[in-house]
């Protein structure tokens, strides 16, 4: 059966905290010793260490719990897990990629579970906002509880640009004549680096929101629109990064063989001007640049004969319990005390630079300068002034997901042209919409 998705990405990141605590464990579950296998993608040592922390909550306040964790890589945790979930092995609990392509795959193979006991339990419905509530649903169940809610644009070290002089480009023909300038100076422009290739869907939901505007992406991935990849205004959105930036030098040599770890140390040493990628990056950033206060994050540049520039947003990732867990309740439990507001949000939020779908006292919160610009366009949006465009991939079916990935490395490569992927694009959608 085809799942519905419904996603709304206008979140409140203000000022009001919400009533409803932590509900505790029913007094049977808290008699019983029991282990919950937490699988994550927290594997950077200082997320790490605020994650255990956050656990370690948990488990002071549930003495018969104990909880085993594994961190992950998110390629590897995408490669393995619905291979051991299928197999009876894997986690209790997992924070996993929202989306069709993702979480979606393992609902549709009753791999998770729905959630909507425990929602109606906790008061989750209260407490989170029901906008990121509807990016973990799937034919009107909720499966996931989201972490954390994204902004991809362009990230522009200003010292860079001020120490030769540059501006940073605001539409496409500024972005091409900049790369060969850079490039000339010796300077990458943008540290772009797409091994495996999930970085290039960020890339083109950028140009692709640019080209038809965040209403029309909207009515295709949630509306029920008719998708049209093959569009001449999608044609350009892939032109534009794939092929035209690509011969402007806007990239390192040979990106596709770089990871993004790779791109990012680029950006985090001062030798890419630029970098296009996620809100993720942040607390990254400010443990590896000396210089973060000259980083400062804008929406990437309009194209000609588009719609204008918009930030690009979406659910990230969420928890969610899987179909093998022997302790579903306690599951539960443990998530529902990942999002109380009043004991961890500030620290998701402070410690590890996530913007969470809880409201919390925003003041109370020590922020950098380029956090806070984030928080602020969220709060913006919510006022209606800042239109947020739509991440493609958490929204698209998995053979859509793949043809972005292979399709365009393989345009980075010089061997294929943008009619050619919009085409198979289109053919992509179709075949996972069946």
């Amino acid at each position: 059966m085809k799942s519905t998705w419904v996603h709304g990405l206008h979140l409140a990141t203000g000022a009001l905290l919400l009533a409803g605590m932590a509900v505790p464990m029913a007094a049977g579950a808290q008699d019983d010793p029991v282990e919950l296998v937490v699988w994550d993608q927290f594997t950077d040592p200082e997320a790490s260490g605020l994650v255990d922390e956050i656990y370690a909550g948990f488990t002071e306040k549930n003495p018969n719990v104990t909880i085993k964790r594994e961190a992950v890589e998110n390629d590897q945790l995408r490669q393995t897990l619905r291979t051991a979930l299928s197999s009876g092995e894997g986690p209790d609990v997992i924070f996993y990629d929202a989306g069709p392509g993702y979480a979606g795959v393992l609902a549709e193979s009753d791999l998770i579970i729905p959630m909507d006991e425990y929602a109606a339990e906790y008061g989750w419905k209260e407490k989170v906002a029901g906008t990121a509530l509807q990016g973990t649903t799937i034919d009107g169940k909720l499966y996931g509880m989201p972490l954390q809610v994204d902004l991809i644009g362009m990230y522009v070290n200003t010292a860079v640009m001020e120490e030769n002089g540059w501006a940073a480009p605001t539409t496409l023909a500024e972005m091409l004549t900049f790369c060969k300038t850079a490039s000339e100076a010796g300077v990458i422009p943008i540290a772009f680096a797409d091994n495996p290739g999930w970085q290039a869907f960020h890339q083109f939901s950028m140009t692709a929101n640019q080209m038809i505007g965040a209403d029309a992406m909207q009515e295709i991935l949630y509306n029920g629109g008719a998708a049209n990849w093959n569009s001449p205004e999608i044609v350009t959105a892939i032109q534009a990064y794939f092929v035209d930036m690509r011969d402007a030098g806007c990239f390192p040599e040979d990106a596709v063989a770089l990871t993004y770890d790779d791109g990012n140390a680029l950006f985090y040493a001062g030798d890419a001007a630029l970098h296009t990628t996620g809100s993720w990056m942040i607390g990254d950033m400010e443990a590896n640049m000396e210089a973060v206060d000259k980083v400062t994050f804008v929406p990437f540049p309009a194209i000609d004969g588009g719609k204008g520039q918009y930030w690009i947003t979406g659910v990230g990732s969420a928890y969610y319990v899987t179909a093998n867990s022997e302790h579903p309740a306690e599951s539960a439990a443990f998530i529902d005390y990942l999002f109380d507001p009043a004991v961890v949000a500030d620290k998701w939020v402070e410690q590890g630079r996530y913007v969470v779908p809880v409201e919390f006292e925003a003041a109370s919160v020590e922020a950098s300068p380029l956090f806070a610009s984030v928080l602020d366009t969220l709060q913006k949006s919510l006022k209606g002034e800042a239109e947020l465009g739509f991440n493609v991939d958490v929204m698209a079916p998995q053979p859509f997901n793949d043809m972005m990935l292979n399709g365009f490395q393989a345009m980075l490569n010089g061997d294929k042209t943008a009619e050619e992927q919009a085409a198979d694009l289109q053919t992509a959608w179709e075949e996972g919409a069946k």
